[in-house]
């Protein structure tokens, strides 16, 4: 555990590798969710094998609805695991954890599932492409998911001693 001090007997938040690693696992399912929830069923661009199994037939589209209702819990069990590991580090500190480098972290994951997504998804397996439209914005769905990748790293780096808990005193 990494606990900061900024002055001889005042602990200010602290950050623990256990809150770090489940805040990017949370954000790591929590972005597969949004993705089945909005792209997959919501706004029907694509589902999970589209490009394996037509949806165009009802047995096609049954396939690929059970595949993405079966990622869609194992996306709820990711979210829930990272969720529980943040909630084991807040238990086990003495001070609350700092926001802004588990803020981070949950952004960074959030975009290393994009860019898994992209890559391994689209690109490596071929089972479905953004928008349906044969790989056309694959390239783009990558670069945005390593420029959301930038930001988390952006958050948790920028975050100081300090800074938290006297951003949230004002």
């Amino acid at each position: 555990m990494t606990t900061r001090n900024d002055a001889p007997g005042r602990s200010t938040r602290s950050t623990t590798t256990r809150a770090l690693l489940g805040a990017g696992t949370f954000g790591f399912g929590f972005s597969g969710l949004v993705d089945v929830l909005l792209l997959h069923h919501v706004l029907q661009w694509h589902h999970l094998v589209s490009a394996v199994y037509s949806p165009s037939t009802m047995d096609g589209l049954r396939t690929n609805i059970l595949a993405d209702g079966l990622f869609s819990l194992a996306m709820v069990v990711i979210a829930s695991v990272g969720a529980g590991l943040v909630w084991q580090a807040e238990r086990r500190t003495s001070v609350p954890l700092a926001i802004r480098p588990v803020a981070g972290a949950a952004v960074v994951g959030l975009g290393l599932f994009d860019l898994f997504d992209v890559v391994v998804d689209h690109m490596l397996l071929g089972l479905h492409h953004a928008v349906g439209q044969g790989g056309r914005y694959d390239l783009h769905w990558a670069v945005v998911s390593l420029l959301i990748v930038a930001v988390g790293a952006y958050i948790y780096r920028t975050s100081t001693p300090g800074r938290d808990a006297t951003d949230e005193a004002t």
